[in-house]
Parts: C-alpha cells; sequence; structure tokens
C-alpha cells in the first residue's frame, strides 16, 4: 500500500465502527513475530494438547500474522461479551449442563460475520486494503493478540480476563495489512495471588499458573476428545457436566461483574433444554443435525453427546 493510505487508518474510527457492529470491546496491536512463543512450545511438549494434533499445525503462522497475511501491520481485536442469567422456566428440570458460551448460535459464524462487515468497510474506504478473519478456525493466537491489543490478560485458567467483562467474551482477530495512527497498550495481569480458579478445578487440570493439561480437562473431554469413552477419574467429577465447563470462569473475582450479553445470537436457546434434560439421546442424526446446526453443540457431535450423558449419567447427583 502506498505511505498515504497506511497512514490513513484512525484507531478511533475502526473501534466506533466495530462497536457498532456488536463488539463489545474492541483493540489494536501491531503486527509481529509472537513474543512468548516458547511458552506455547513448551506446553505442546509435555503433552498438554492432548489429542489436539492440530495446535502443532502451521507453527509459522501461529507465530507470525504475516504468515497468514503477507504485509501484515495490524491485528484489530474484538471480544464479544455472551453472559446471560440462568433464566429457565421455574419447575423446568435440568439434568445436565451446558457452559453458557453454547447457549445460543455458534459464536463462530457470529464474529465472523461481524468482522466480514468491519473489513469490507475498510476495503471500501481504503483501496488496496486487505484483511484475513480469524476465528478459532486460523491458527492464530487470540488470546495474545487480545491482550497485546488491551483487551485484557490471560489468567492462571488461561482464559482471557478483562476488567469490564471479566472472562465471559469470546474473541475474533482481523490482521490487516495496513498501519493505524494508535495502538493500544498491552494489558497487564491483575491476577495476583489469587488462586481461585487453581482451586475451584474439580479434576486439577490447572497444574500450575496459567499451564493447562487439557487430559485433565473436562471441556475438553467434553468437546474436543474423539475418544469412545470418557476416563472414569474425569466422569466422576462432571457433576452433570456435557458439553464444556464454566467452573475456572465462574469462581473468578472479576467474573463477578456480569454485564447481560447485548447479542440476540448468544441469547439462550429454546431447543438447548432438548440437551440438557438429556432427551437427545432418543436422536437420529438427522434430527440432531437439523435441531442444532448453528449451534457450537455440533463440535461434539451427537455421539459425542451421548458419551457424555452417559458418564455423566454414572455419577449424577
Amino acid at each position: 500500500m502506498e505511505e498515504n493510505q497506511r497512514n490513513s487508518l484512525k484507531a478511533d474510527q475502526i473501534k466506533i465502527a466495530a462497536l457498532a457492529l456488536g463488539a463489545d470491546i474492541v483493540g489494536i496491536a501491531p503486527a509481529g513475530p509472537v513474543a512468548n512463543k516458547e511458552k506455547f512450545l513448551e506446553w505442546l511438549s509435555r503433552g498438554y494438547a492432548a489429542d489436539m494434533d492440530y495446535l502443532a499445525k502451521y507453527q509459522e503462522e501461529r507465530f507470525d500474522p504475516e504468515k497468514l497475511l503477507p504485509g501484515a501491520k495490524s491485528v484489530i481485536s474484538v471480544g464479544l461479551n455472551y453472559y446471560q442469567d440462568d433464566n429457565r422456566p421455574p419447575g423446568q428440570e435440568r439434568k445436565y449442563k451446558v457452559a453458557r458460551y453454547a447457549w445460543g448460535e455458534d459464536y463462530h459464524h457470529v464474529i465472523r460475520k461481524l468482522l466480514e462487515k468491519l473489513r469490507g468497510g475498510l476495503i471500501a474506504e481504503t483501496p488496496g486494503l486487505n484483511g484475513r478473519i480469524c476465528v478459532d478456525t486460523a491458527p492464530i493466537m487470540d488470546k495474545y493478540w487480545a491482550r497485546e491489543a488491551g483487551l485484557g490478560w490471560q489468567g492462571k485458567h488461561t482464559n482471557l480476563v478483562s476488567k469490564q467483562f471479566g472472562s465471559w467474551l469470546l474473541l475474533g482477530s482481523l490482521v490487516i495489512n495496513a498501519e493505524v495512527d494508535n495502538y493500544d497498550t498491552p494489558h497487564r495481569d491483575l491476577c495476583g495471588e489469587c488462586n481461585s480458579c487453581i482451586s475451584a478445578c474439580p479434576t486439577g487440570a490447572i497444574v500450575e499458573p496459567y499451564v493447562l493439561d487439557a487430559n485433565k480437562c473436562i471441556s475438553y473431554w467434553t468437546i474436543e476428545s474423539r475418544a469412545e469413552s470418557i476416563p472414569e477419574d474425569i466422569a466422576r467429577k462432571l457433576d452433570g457436566m456435557i458439553f464444556g465447563c464454566d467452573i475456572c470462569i465462574r469462581v473468578c473475582p472479576f467474573n463477578r461483574r456480569q454485564i447481560p450479553t447485548r447479542t440476540e445470537a448468544f441469547f439462550r436457546k429454546d431447543e438447548l433444554v432438548q440437551i440438557e434434560n438429556g432427551q437427545v439421546i432418543e436422536y437420529p442424526d438427522e434430527v440432531f443435525e437439523n435441531g442444532f446446526r448453528h449451534s457450537a453443540l455440533t463440535r461434539a457431535g451427537l455421539k459425542g453427546l451421548k458419551r457424555n450423558i452417559a458418564a455423566a449419567s454414572k455419577y449424577y447427583r
């Protein structure tokens, strides 16, 4: 891009546009090689990624935005608040539990649509601009860039923590080949001496501050794992959780600031009760696929949910 084009992008205008499109918090960081990649590589070498082999792929792209987008200059990081109260109707049984982020539509689609509109607007105003959208599916260190862009810090439970929204944020990034006039400052760590998340984890998955062993993580076993069964030592600790786990997030002091989401797509779907009461185990594949095609629950799939319900039901209290 020409020099005058690169310098024409205003950070404040980008943020105003992103907020108007539905983002709850926005920050911008200068693109460059990831500074702490050694920690990630050590985490992989210790086997803490379990069977998530995809995390060991595309390392060059993961550690350098310019490998994702030639000429990358800036990373726009957005966060969408997904918190909502547990507003089930009185008397409605909820035998099993689903992590809050999966109560509504799949956030991948919601955030991607937002970033597509943001990118389209920037391209319309700045000829020659290009952008790469990243919402989990691209090999990018999204929590790292959210910190660099000032959205929050990576807590001891390894999730991002925001002073305003706690850890009830879903993240997306837009890498662009243009500089902006003002970059945000990386957020400092505010965890201090608090170890609430470490103490609360029922399986001891947070093996040390800022280090999560997926082999022990309930979210890994109920979402990512493709194993035929859940290990007994994990199953005993499920306490009805069959998709994800909010425990380490819920106990964090910063998550006491519970601001209800303004994103209608994240509002709790009525169909969720069919998962929570175990009714889904009676469904054929096509009924599940038609009813939940826009849900993050498809990540585990019907087979995975049946496996999880079977494990949780053994020790249901």
